[in-house]
């Protein structure tokens, strides 16, 4: 009895068992059932979480395997979608037949994504091996092996170059793409991917913006969107060198999009204006663009008809109506039936950085580099390993010296999708001899800025440079980048002043050059009327010997240190670990070294060339007006203030000057009286006047101050006018006998007391004969 009921307990724990396990296998098999649905409808994200659940319940079927790998492989992060790679070796290994055949080239694309370029290659191989007859297929393949080989012989021999990513200061685990930097690198937009919070586009589940940087000694401020009014995405397309100038791409219905431009003033950008029906088509897509330093020229991507395939460059050309020509494509040299996009033309303006999945890539997207020579453009050169990888590699952007350039990527490592970079260029790729000119124009007065246009024009060939600099209207900040071994005027015209001339002399350097300019303009009075204007000019030189110059980088270097970017502890324990030397001497050197760029003194007589000119309107040989040809307009301009020059000549004057005249001359004080409330002045004077006239012929350094008051009796203001007319009397006199308005310095004190009981003590005007160098006049 009791063996009996010990086989029915039996039987009933064996039934309850079977029982579980077929409930469990139920409950797996509707797992893969429910993933199976949601991958049919390419939900990837929930087809994955039951694959991985089923696998880790014992599931071992080869299409649970294969399903699972491409679910990874359609995951945003390169991180987790080579995460494929043993999913589809087990898929392989568990049942190959059950498989279809292009599981071979999902790996090899895997392995090719993860940088194992031998074992894609071997793949890549296998899959050609399955394919018979099919021609599509087949070019398909060859070139991913194609890609493949280049991936293996450029990553063997990488380039000595440090790949930097931002922080997360600017990167975020979203996207950020695109950064367009300007050529002094003071500030940095890109276009960056944010979850939609419903307050704009409610049925998009992220939306692009432009988020604007600043730099200030190194540190990059917190960005911040910028605020343009549009329905659609908002991306950066370009930036101007001198960064008031903004590209920006909105996107259109139907996948179409355009090219627009935002101007800066102060921290505000303008409302987008278009670049014109010739720049933008109505149906296809205009995506970036990159406009040269003098304005002039654009080049853009666009998949318009007529290309050679996908996106291509175009190149258009300002005309003198101030609109943009009909776009050139550049040619089959840079263009592939493949995507050339994100076109930057370097200031230098023959050196042109674009992104590409043709030539020879080397996985995903590259950036290659082109240059102009005789109207032609060279071909295309990977920018190598590991600027470039089997990721996504894009948007390269190059400052105006060279040294240091700025792009995304979506590589490995990253703190999510595209991640902006920055790298230093090797230091023979990195010395570009152009002058880069930061000015400020400002009223000497008030030292506030001053609304002013700037043209620019090559003295030597006659030929404009056909761009309007606009100096920042809020700070009065200009940019100017111009090659060496050139002579320019500069043509400035600043609201309140005539226009005025300056001339720049572009040393031939083979080396990249720095120019720091402050302008001040003021006006000259003469008893509150204008006579003329005063130009002064500071130009402060920046390592301008070459040897001085292959230091900017270290430069660049020690402001970085000195930001918040880098843990200078951990810094130098990793090289104290590493018993590197080297490393700590120069780290050490970085943290002492000052920045030239932010110590600019403006009053360091060493460092400062200095000139002033002061324009006399009633000088017929001075105030001659100089015609100047500028943008289809005739501008009449003072003469040339030639400032290298003038500066030497100023300052050997200061050295040189000797005087020849008796001191005493200096120290007579004629007084002129006049009747009550009368300005007219009586000839019993002219005999006085005529005296000083004839010392001012002997000694043309010498020059006169004419001092006019009035009674402090009466109304103050008929009292100041009537002083001021009493004293313009005197000038008249000696103006009308040639003593030009230069050597006459005019003072009106208004109502004063007498200085005896005398009233007419107070209506009087006084003449006295003045070194003209001790009053900053320049002797002619």
């Amino acid at each position: 009895m009791e063996r009996k009921r010990s086989s029915i307990t039996l039987l009933l724990a064996l039934f309850m068992l079977v029982s579980i396990t077929a409930l469990y296998g139920q409950n797996i098999d509707k797992k893969v059932y429910d993933a199976d649905k949601y991958f049919q409808i390419r939900n990837y994200k929930e087809a994955l979480s039951l694959y991985l659940e089923a696998i880790e319940a014992g599931v071992q079927d080869p299409m649970v395997y294969y399903r699972t790998a491409v679910s990874y492989q359609n995951m945003f992060e390169i991180d987790d979608q080579i995460k494929a790679i043993p999913y589809f070796e087990k898929a392989i290994a568990s049942g190959m037949d059950q498989l279809p055949a292009r599981v071979y080239f999902d790996l090899a694309e895997a392995y090719h994504k993860n940088e194992q370029i031998e074992k894609a290659l071997e793949y890549y191989g296998k899959y050609k091996g399955t394919l018979k007859g099919d021609q599509g297929e087949i070019e398909r393949v060859d070139r991913a092996l194609e890609v493949a080989n280049n991936a293996l012989a450029m990553m063997s021999s990488p380039k000595a170059i440090e790949i930097m990513n931002f922080g997360s200061v600017i990167n975020s685990q979203y996207t950020e793409y695109n950064p367009v930097v300007s050529a002094d690198e003071s500030v940095m937009a890109f276009t960056a991917l944010r979850p939609n919070t419903g307050k704009t586009r409610s049925s998009d589940k992220f939306i692009e913006e432009v988020y604007i940087s600043y730099n200030s000694s190194g540190n990059w401020s917190q960005p911040k969107p910028i605020k343009i009014a549009s329905s659609y995405n908002v991306g950066t397309a370009g930036i101007s060198a001198d960064g008031h100038k903004m590209l920006i791409f909105i996107g259109g219905a139907g996948g179409a999009g355009d090219l627009y431009t935002i101007d800066k003033s102060g921290d505000d950008w303008s409302t987008p204006v278009t670049m014109g029906n010739k720049v933008n088509t109505r149906s296809y897509v205009e995506t970036t663009a990159s406009i040269t330093p003098d304005g002039k020229t654009l080049y853009f991507a666009s998949n318009r008809p007529g290309g050679y395939g996908g996106l291509d460059i175009y190149k258009s050309v300002k005309g003198e109506n101030g609109e943009w020509g009909e776009p050139v494509n550049i040619g089959p040299e840079v263009n592939t039936k493949y995507n050339e996009d994100a076109p930057f033309i370097h200031p230098d303006q023959w050196t042109l950085f674009f992104t590409s999945d043709g030539h020879n890539t080397i996985g995903g997207r590259d950036i290659f580099v082109t240059r102009l020579f005789n109207n032609k453009w060279t071909t295309p050169e990977n920018m190598g390993y590991p600027i470039n990888t089997t990721a996504n590699d894009n948007y390269f952007t190059l400052t105006a010296d060279g040294r240091k350039g700025y792009f995304s990527s979506d590589r490995k490592g990253g703190q999510g999708g595209q991640d902006i970079y920055s790298i230093n260029m090797p230091e023979e790729e990195a010395n570009i001899p152009l002058t880069m000119i930061k000015g400020k124009i400002l009223n000497g007065e008030t030292n506030e800025p001053l609304p002013t246009t700037i043209y620019v024009v090559d003295v030597e060939s006659g030929k404009k440079l056909d761009f309007v600099y606009q100096p920042d209207p809020k700070t009065g900040n200009y940019l100017i980048i111009l090659p060496p071994a050139k002579n320019y005027d500069m043509i400035i015209e600043s609201e309140g002043f005539l226009p005025y001339t300056l001339n720049i002399n572009i040393p031939g350097q083979t080396y990249f050059y720095e120019l720091y300019q402050k302008i001040y303009l003021k006006t000259i009075k003469q008893f509150e009327v204008v006579v003329g204007q005063e130009v002064e000019v500071k130009n402060a030189f920046y390592d301008t010997h070459e040897d001085a110059v292959t230091d900017i980088r270290k430069t660049h270097e020690a402001t970085l240190v000195k930001s918040d970017s880098i843990d200078m502890y951990d810094l130098m324990n990793d090289l104290i670990e590493a018993e590197d030397q080297a490393g700590i001497d120069y780290l050490v050197s970085l943290i002492n070294m000052k920045n030239p760029i932010e110590d600019v003194s403006f009053d360091e007589a060493e460092a400062v060339e200095a000139a002033t000119r002061v324009y006399y309107y009633d000088e017929s040989d001075e105030s001659k007006f100089e015609q100047k040809e500028v943008n289809g307009k005739t501008i009449f301009s003072l003469p040339t203030m030639y400032v290298t020059e003038e500066a030497e000549k100023q300052k050997m004057r200061k050295k040189e000057r000797s005087t020849n005249y008796d001191p005493a001359l200096l120290k007579d004080v004629v007084k002129v009286y006049f009747d009550v409330a009368k300005s007219e002045l009586q000839p019993t004077y002219h005999d006085k006047l005529n005296e000083i006239l004839a010392t001012l012929k002997k000694y043309p350094e010498l020059g006169v101050q004419i001092s006019g008051y009035a009674s402090a009796e009466g109304d103050e203001k008929f009292n100041r006018e009537l002083s001021n007319k009493r004293a313009i009397a005197v000038l008249d006199y000696i103006n009308h006998k040639g003593v030009v308005r230069r050597r006459i310095i005019a003072k009106g004190y208004g109502a004063t007391k007498a200085e005896s009981s005398n009233k007419e003590e107070s209506r009087r005007v006084e003449i006295q004969i003045v070194d003209l160098n001790e009053h900053g006049r320049e002797v002619k």
